[in-house]
């Protein structure tokens, strides 16, 4: 399971033998034991994210707040990273409420599955299995 998003997400991934739920960080895979036959994946944002978001966003506005104490490099990293989070913040809601789910085969041919994670333009998840 490979997320391209720019957050995290929970993927439920059900072969015949049963279901696993895993994590991938934006830009990293999960992988699932799976034996042949069809599979099936369903997305959804991870909401324990954006609480940790809302929190290092909390932790920087009470830096910027004092930032009397910062040099310019300082406040201009800070500045940038309050910028970053503000942005997968936006990320993440336009994509939250929605879930994504797709079906795949395992052959013997094949031997594995791959489900890819993105987003679409209007933020909605998209899920496609291979």
């Amino acid at each position: 399971v490979e997320n391209k998003t720019s957050f995290p997400v929970r993927a439920i991934v059900t072969t015949p033998q049963g279901s696993s739920t895993v994590s991938p960080s934006p830009g990293e895979s999960s992988t699932v034991e799976g034996a042949e036959g069809k599979y099936t994946v369903t997305v959804i944002p991870d909401a324990e994210w954006i609480e940790y978001a809302k929190t290092v966003r909390k932790l920087l506005n009470e830096q910027l707040a004092n930032s009397d104490q910062l040099t310019g490099a300082q406040l201009l990293d800070l500045i940038r990273r309050l910028k970053e989070i503000a942005l997968r913040m936006q990320q993440y809601e336009q994509a939250a409420g929605s879930q994504a789910r797709c079906v795949g085969n395992i052959t013997q041919d094949s031997g594995s599955g791959v489900a890819v994670i993105s987003a679409a333009p209007a933020g909605v998840l998209v899920v496609s299995c291979r």
